[in-house]
């Protein structure tokens, strides 16, 4: 089964980023998938391009994810890794691949575990409401969402709680990852109320507490003398306290997410506000990510360093008030890959703690593989009672 972004989108007449259609039936959908919104896709080349994709209202002739005693359906969990996996390779998608983004979506829905109160985590599936889908650090999931939705529709019985997680492990299997043994059971939110509990500002920030930059032509004076953004340890004090540490992983937990996570996808201007991929093959599972970030050079850029377009890198130019570092340097020409790392990577290599793990990956692909899987695997099941 190969899904075409233009057809779903004829089909459902418009709404967010992207969606994907089944050749083997003409999807009828009904009234209330039509005529939501469209938004800008973000190609790989840096054009910009009008799709469409279902909003969330669309998914509700799904039906529940389970039965009227609260538990799980049984599901053909084999038969629905079958049918993700034939998603997976999508040239209509970014780089050609469903693997990142589906991906991304199981760490989000994970990522807002809180260990304190029990709230939050993958069970549930709260994405699918308004509260948590309007997270800024979501944007763009609707596309991953929606890319899934004929999968839930043809199995009913699976939630889509542990769907979101289950595409993710096909996802990292089919790229070279780590195979995770998965457990199914979550069950998903019958109602909004749960985000009673909840708060934004679970998920990570890519530049929170850092100096703030007022001047898009003067980005390198928010640079300290060593070449750091000046009040990154306030980032770090986010990255580790107010988000991994609130789940309960330690550091080199924290080093194996970002390292085996981040080598996979790219940053989107018109979803995150920051642009272009960590690495050169961002479809397949390596330990890339560790050490380019040691060995490459990076450039503080923000979106008026229009130098970039001239060199071949416009992907690079984040959206305005936003910045990151790059693999290029002005005036210098290079036949680099096109590639960047956000403030709160970066401090994978500044902070002490987490560079000696930074290093450990580095120099050991197989290492991070194992650990990477096992602190996914932790991360997708926090809150779920397992």
């Amino acid at each position: 089964m190969k899904f075409n972004l233009l057809t779903i989108a004829a089909a459902l007449a418009g709404t967010t980023e992207a969606f994907v259609s089944a050749p083997r039936q003409q999807l009828k959908p009904s009234s209330s998938a039509l005529n939501n919104y469209s938004t800008v896709k973000w190609s790989p080349s840096g054009a910009a391009t009008t799709t469409f994709a279902p909003s969330q209202s669309s998914f509700s002739s799904a039906g529940p994810a389970t039965n009227p005693s609260g538990c799980p359906f049984h599901a053909n969990y084999d038969a629905i890794r079958e049918e993700i996996k034939l998603l997976l390779d999508n040239p209509s998608w970014d780089d050609g691949s469903l693997a990142p983004i589906f991906i991304r979506l199981a760490w989000h829905s994970s990522g807002t575990y809180d260990v304190a109160t029990g709230t939050g985590g993958s069970n549930g599936a709260g994405m699918r409401f308004q509260n948590e889908a309007a997270d800024p650090e979501n944007a763009g999931l609707e596309v991953a969402r929606a890319f899934l939705e004929p999968v839930k529709r043809k199995f009913p019985e699976i939630s889509y709680s542990d769907l979101w997680i289950l595409a993710a492990y096909v996802g990292l299997e089919a790229t070279g990852g780590p195979v995770i043994p998965f457990q199914g059971g979550r069950v998903d939110h019958p109602d909004e109320s749960y985000w009673e509990q909840m708060s934004y500002g679970r998920l990570p920030a890519a530049e929170k507490y850092c100096c703030p930059h007022l001047d898009d032509s003067n980005v390198q004076s928010s640079l300290d003398e060593s070449g750091k953004v000046k009040g990154w340890e306030g980032l770090c004090t986010h990255v580790r306290d107010e988000v991994f540490y609130r789940m309960g992983f330690n550091d080199q937990e924290i080093v194996a997410l970002l390292c085996g996570g981040h080598v996979y996808g790219r940053c989107h201007p018109n979803f995150s506000g920051y642009a272009g991929p960590w690495v050169e093959d961002m479809t397949k599972f390596s330990n890339e990510y560790a050490t380019d970030m040691l060995e490459d050079e990076w450039t503080l850029v923000s979106h008026a360093d229009d130098w970039l377009d001239a060199q071949g890198a416009a992907e690079l130019r984040p959206a305005p008030g936003n910045r990151q570092f790059v693999n290029k340097k002005k005036y210098v020409l290079d036949d680099e890959p096109n590639q960047m790392m956000l403030l709160s990577d970066m401090i994978l290599a500044w902070d002490p703690e987490f560079r000696t793990y930074l290093e450990m990956y580095a120099a050991d692909e197989a290492r991070l593989k194992a650990d990477f899987g096992a602190a996914f695997k932790k991360l997708t099941e926090l809150g779920c009672g397992f």
